[in-house]
């Protein structure tokens, strides 16, 4: 029988595949491709407006509740101000990585990406928004994994 603790942390570690595994595949597989087609801004704007419901807003927002209830299970909420402790620490980190995340994201698909081929400063920031948001997830990915080790 799975518990909620198990099924928490399961869903939470596959929207973290969808969201980072999309913008992976989106830069190293999607965009070199695009790069020699005609309509490369239409399809690229199409698949930015799929991947941005299910990478940002339907992933986040799972990483989000499946988060706040693994930090229920694994150290409770009243521990979160406890600095001295690394686990907390770390965690405190991942969460500040988390919420640039939310608003590079709510940036990049709610104003720049939707604009990018209007002006060349608006693509210029959505791909710089776009790196950025995949650096920090990448952050956040290995603090997950520092947590696993205790923080």
């Amino acid at each position: 029988m799975i518990t909620l603790k198990e099924l928490a942390l399961f869903l939470h570690v596959l929207f973290a595949c969808i969201w980072v595994g999309g913008m992976l595949a989106l830069v190293l597989v999607a965009a070199p491709v695009l790069k020699s087609l005609k309509n490369r801004e239409e399809i690229f704007l199409s698949l930015g407006k799929r991947l941005s419901f299910y990478g940002t807003f339907l992933s986040l927002v799972g990483l989000f509740i499946t988060g706040l209830i693994n930090i229920h299970y694994m150290i409770g909420f009243s521990q979160l101000i406890d600095f001295s402790n690394p686990y907390v620490r770390t965690l405190l980190h991942k969460l500040l990585a988390f919420g640039v995340v939310v608003i590079l994201s709510l940036s990049h698909d709610l104003y720049f990406g939707k604009r990018a081929y209007e002006k060349r400063l608006n693509l210029y920031i959505a791909r710089l928004l776009g790196f950025l948001n995949l650096i920090f997830s990448l952050l956040i990915v290995f603090f997950a994994i520092k947590l696993r080790f205790g923080g």
